[in-house]
């Protein structure tokens, strides 16, 4: 209105009737409590209040227009901040493949890995998604397979099985030096294994307690005393001859790995192209 001084140019502007334009005008003057439009049978102009309200008024309508052109950008195209919350002992066989291809493939997507091994609250911690182990998840989040199925195995490298000798039952382990792990809620991660169709805990004790992956495969490497790890990483470990793997026909399975988000999020383009190379791009021995 201000732009065109005319009611009905500026209807036809915004494809709505004259009336409608005059309807909101008036409705703005009430809530305003002046005039701000002077009107003619000839033409419209601004009062000093409507020049007042236009100045105040403009560079403010031109941030919603320039955030609304944003927004609307982001959501048509891969784009912005990809904010992924992932549990520690994912970074190195889920990342290492595919973070230099997807930051080449999508340069207009700034990737932000926040590893962490708690059960984030991804809402309130303002990231887009997260990645975690299938058991782990609550049924009311959207959950997008990443990975196949894959063991926990028991390893201990060359040195250690020399000098304290290579169990042959799981039970064994009870006179073994173990590392644990705990989680971010305090607990401790049970040494799990299987037997038939039965899945049980073995309880164990040991020189070292960590909370991160990386902390206990330091410690592993160094022979101080047996680990529980994920066979995707143990492989290669195994490859380099720093670990040997034990027990491995006890080894419990687990359900993969999962990215998860809010079920009442919409899946923005950016996390979509996330999704999509990851997939396609993991590695054989991760997919199972």
């Amino acid at each position: 209105m201000a732009e065109r001084r005319s009611f009905s140019a500026a209807a036809a502007d915004l494809g709505v009737s004259p009336s409608a334009i005059s309807q909101t005008v008036k409705a703005l003057e009430a809530r305003v409590g002046a005039p701000l439009f002077m009107r003619t049978t000839r033409s419209v102009g601004l009062t000093q209040a409507g020049e007042m309200f236009l100045e105040r008024a403009a560079p403010a309508y031109a941030g919603l227009t320039d955030a609304y052109e944003a927004a609307r950008n982001l959501g048509n195209r891969p784009a912005g901040r990809l904010r992924i919350n992932l549990m520690r002992g994912a970074v190195q066989p889920l990342f290492e493949p595919i973070i230099a291809g997807f930051c080449e493939a999508y340069p207009d997507i700034e990737l932000e890995i926040y590893a962490d091994d708690g059960l984030a609250d991804l809402s309130a911690g303002g990231f887009d998604a997260g990645v975690r182990m299938g058991e782990t998840l609550d049924a009311d989040v959207i959950a997008v397979r990443l990975t196949g199925p894959f063991r926990f195995v028991a390893a201990a490298a060359p040195a250690y099985l020399d000098r304290h000798g290579r169990p042959e039952t799981p039970e064994d382990l009870r006179d073994h030096r173990c590392i644990r792990f705990r989680y971010a809620t305090g607990g401790l991660m049970p040494w799990t294994f299987e037997r038939g169709n039965r899945e049980y805990e073995v309880p164990v004790t040991g020189p070292v307690i960590v909370n991160d992956w990386i902390a206990a495969m330091v410690a592993m490497r160094a022979g101080v005393a047996m680990g529980m790890l994920a066979e995707p990483v143990a492989k290669t470990m195994v490859a380099s001859g720093d670990l040997e793997l034990v027990l491995t026909e006890h080894a419990s399975s687990t359900s993969g790995l999962f990215l998860y988000y809010p079920s009442r999020k919409q899946v923005m383009p950016k996390l979509r192209a996330f999704i999509d190379h990851v997939r396609e791009y993991l590695p054989d021995q991760v997919n199972g």
